[in-house]
């Protein structure tokens, strides 16, 4: 009898990456927002640092009412947490390097992914559908650090069948508006 986790009904192998099922964070059930709730998303968007006193100020309600609501937001996992924005040129690594990844046939997925993530520099791993199976962000300090990260690091992946690099010219602000976002929202 043929393992399901190994092999599709028809005893084709399964995919490579259908290991990945676990390991992805799943999109969740929208929670029902009403219009204070997506004011004080905004707000906390432009500025995370903002007080409840401004944000009530703002809102036109008292600070302890704001505060239940933000407290209501981050239990609901609406709120996941708040950011800082970093300069990378300041703290040395201004080299912004996208690299779509295909992982051989066969290969364990556990033990790649174990391996990218000692890899200091990767800021983050996505699953993707297409001709590549992941596309990983690096920030690096320059050309030979890439050279380092390519030569000593990726090439010597077990698994890891085929990769690009895509070097960043640079970024370009996101210019969302995430009122107008949550406003086109439907159904609440």
């Amino acid at each position: 009898m043929a393992d399901s986790s190994t092999e599709h009904p028809a005893g084709q192998p399964a995919s490579t990456m259908a290991g990945l099922s676990t390991l992805i964070s799943r999109s969740r059930q929208p929670v029902s927002l009403d219009a204070v709730d997506r004011d004080l998303l905004a707000l906390l968007a432009e500025d995370p640092r903002v007080s409840q006193r401004q944000l009530a100020k703002q809102i036109g309600m008292s600070a302890p009412a704001i505060g239940e609501r933000v407290a209501r937001l981050e239990r609901l996992g609406v709120i996941r947490g708040y950011t800082v924005d970093i300069d990378w040129g300041a703290v040395g690594l201004p080299v912004l390097v996208y690299i779509p990844m295909t992982i051989a046939a066969g290969s364990d997925v556990q033990q790649l992914l174990g391996e990218l993530r000692t890899i200091p520099e990767l800021e983050e791993l996505v699953v993707v559908t297409g001709g590549y199976d992941f596309i990983a962000r690096f920030r690096l300090r320059d050309h030979s650090h890439l050279q380092e990260l390519l030569l000593d690091r990726l090439y010597p992946i077990p698994g890891l069948r085929r990769f690009e690099t895509f070097l960043s010219l640079g970024e370009i602000p996101a210019q969302i508006e995430l009122q107008h976002v949550l406003a086109s929202r439907t159904g609440d």
